[in-house]
């Protein structure tokens, strides 16, 4: 599945995401609206000009292409061994 990722006041994505993966899971450390996580892997992870490294602690919205929306956090990247951008977002809510 690909998503997109938008920065806040921002109508332009600022990353394509070319593989995603919803991970939602059960804990006890985290309140239940933060147990769903977003596994990500692009190869290109800046789309604009604006770099999402950056940004990492300003609220985001991911779009999904099946049409769910949430609002996320940049909780990890890096680079794979084949030179694609992988990471992490944490979802803020639920996916709607």
């Amino acid at each position: 599945m690909k998503a997109m990722l938008y920065a806040s006041r921002m109508d332009q994505a600022v990353s394509v995401l070319d593989d995603v993966r919803v991970v939602a899971y059960s804990s006890d450390n985290h309140p239940e609206s933060s147990q769903v996580r977003i596994f990500f892997k692009t190869k290109a992870l800046n789309a604009t000009k604006t770099m999402v490294e950056l940004h990492r602690d300003q609220k985001m919205t991911v779009k999904l292409e099946d049409g769910r929306t949430a609002s996320a956090l940049l909780a990890h990247s890096s680079i794979d061994s084949e030179g694609n951008a992988v990471g992490v977002l944490r979802l803020l809510g639920a996916l709607d």
